[in-house]
Formats: structure tokens, C-alpha cells, sequence
């Protein structure tokens, strides 16, 4: 079982040791960060997360209250009741035992039940085939948005975008 928190300055040092490779990065990354991935990188990326009304990050942590994964919502519309889900990761060491699924459930929870949004949206590329399997698994599906795609050491990788939407609520809503 886990719960989530706000992200904190302390959680850096779980997400530079669970990002250390180069290829984990650039699925994670979006248009945000660099590789090699950095202190520096992070301390901004909580500042402006804690400043800004339309962003939002959190640290999961298990039992023992160590942390175990992250996420954050970006783009929050509170007029539109949309946010996307971003930045979505989890330790490589509870990868496989359900871990990511209980993050993503309990993100989507905090989405419609704590911020009142209606719709969550988020992106993931066609070779993190565990990650959209996860994510389909928690009621996300393909969203009627155009994705794109970008290559990483001669590999092409589609982007493509999923959705998610508060039960009761119709698309669009």
C-alpha cells in the first residue's frame, strides 16, 4: 500500500537514483529536462511546481513512508476541469509488483476527488509498453489528440496521448 504527499526538495535524490540511465530519462523528460539529469534541474523544477496554480507534484511513498514514485499535473484548467498528468515514475526496484498502478490510481483519485477536475490527460511513446498497459489498466484511453514523434539514438518513438475521465462525466464535459 502507498500514499502520496507533495513533492519535497528531499525527494531529489530518489528521482536522480531512479533516473540514471540515459534512455529512462528521455521517456520521462518531456520538454523539461536534459540529459544527464541534474540537481539543478530538479531544485527548479520543485520551485516552480510550488509556485505556480497550475502545477502540482507529489512523491509516493510506501509503508515505511520511503518513496517509491512521482508524478505531478501540469496544465491544470481549473476553469476546464483538465489537467495533464505528467513526470510519471516509480523505483526500479517495485517495478512489476503494482506499485505504478496504485501511484496512477491514487493520482487520478487526487485529480477528481481532492481538485475537482473532470478530465486527465497524459502522453506516453509506443516503446513503454508497460507504462501504457498501467496506464490503461487504471481507465485511461486513447484521447482524440494528434501525438508526434521524435527519435532517441536512431530509434523512432510515437508519442501518442490517453485520457482519463472523472466517473459520471461524459467527454468533453
Amino acid at each position: 500500500m502507498i500514499r502520496i504527499r507533495p513533492y519535497k526538495r528531499c525527494d531529489q535524490a530518489a528521482l536522480l537514483s531512479w533516473l540514471k540511465e540515459e534512455r529512462t530519462v528521455a521517456l520521462w523528460k518531456a520538454d523539461r529536462f536534459s540529459w544527464p539529469l541534474t540537481e539543478a534541474q530538479l531544485e527548479a523544477y520543485g520551485r516552480d511546481f510550488s509556485r505556480e496554480a497550475d502545477k502540482a507534484a507529489f512523491t509516493a511513498l510506501n509503508e515505511a513512508g520511503v518513496p517509491v514514485g512521482h508524478f505531478s499535473f501540469r496544465q491544470i484548467d481549473w476553469e476546464m476541469g483538465t489537467a495533464h498528468l505528467g513526470f510519471i515514475v516509480t523505483d526500479p526496484a517495485v517495478r512489476g509488483t503494482g506499485c505504478g498502478r496504485q501511484m496512477v490510481r491514487l493520482a487520478l483519485a487526487c485529480a477528481f476527488d481532492l481538485l475537482g477536475l473532470s478530465r486527465v490527460t497524459l502522453g506516453v511513446y509506443d516503446c513503454n509498453q508497460a507504462a501504457r498497459r498501467c496506464y490503461e489498466a487504471e481507465g485511461f484511453v486513447p484521447a482524440d489528440r494528434p501525438g508526434f514523434e521524435t527519435v532517441f539514438h536512431g530509434e523512432t518513438w510515437r508519442y501518442f496521448y490517453l485520457q482519463a475521465d472523472r466517473p459520471g462525466c461524459k467527454s468533453g464535459s
